[in-house]
């Protein structure tokens, strides 16, 4: 009896044979089988963190819950955030300038930029101007009429002047500069954004695997 051989091939081997057949055709293994990127009908993977579609109901509580979970932890909250103002704003600002602002960073930011602050007297209270945007090391303050109008301000901000062109969030935890290479803070925050960044994580993943469980979308 004649000895069989056994090939092995691994999923990519697979795939190139695959692609080569099918490049007469104009089509390729991703036409056929999909792509291999993980995503869910209101969440898709972007580098470190989830982009939700935050015009459905699910992808708008689940940047809401990831919020309020976030502020809930935090020991002071003398502005009275809540998620709903933060997923509100997140929305306004990815309807108008198309570009998402992950709940990872908004929190970190908001949370190095003193936002919860137990200090009544401190800027970013005073002014509520939760984000310091505007608020200079010359004593240059802005100040707002309403939390809320400091909150939007915010991700206005980041989605025009920070996430221009191909940049990603992912890019701003390494070099927070805007569209004209200006920083966001005098100082140097790269690690402290990053690391509460990474807390925030930690509460999102539950509710990011959440959403795969879901078979239905309604508009938010």
């Amino acid at each position: 009896m004649k000895k069989q051989k056994v090939v092995v091939l691994t999923e990519q081997d697979l795939s190139d044979i695959i692609n080569k057949i099918l490049s007469s055709t104009g089509l390729s293994s991703k036409d056929i089988f999909g792509s291999k990127e993980k995503s869910s009908q209101t969440g898709t993977k972007s580098g470190n963190f989830t982009n939700l579609d935050l015009n459905t109901s699910q992808g708008y509580n689940a940047y809401k819950d990831i919020c309020q979970k976030f502020i809930n932890s935090r020991s002071s909250n003398l502005l009275g955030i809540t998620g709903s103002m933060l997923a509100d704003s997140a929305k306004n600002s990815y309807n108008k300038y198309k570009k998402y602002v992950p709940a990872e960073l908004a929190l970190a930011q908001l949370a190095a930029e003193g936002g919860f602050s137990s200090n009544p007297n401190a800027r970013p209270i005073k002014t509520k101007n939760p984000f310091n945007v505007g608020n200079t090391d010359s004593g240059k303050n802005i100040n707002h009429s309403s939390v809320q109008d400091g909150i939007q301000t915010y991700y206005n901000l980041i989605a025009k002047d920070y996430l221009v062109g191909n940049k990603t969030p992912d890019d701003l935890l390494k070099n927070f500069v805007n569209k004209n290479g200006n920083r966001y803070a005098t100082s140097k925050y790269e690690d402290t954004v990053s690391s509460i960044a990474n807390k925030v994580k930690q509460i999102s993943e539950p509710i990011y695997a959440s959403l795969n469980k879901i078979g239905t979308s309604n508009i938010a």
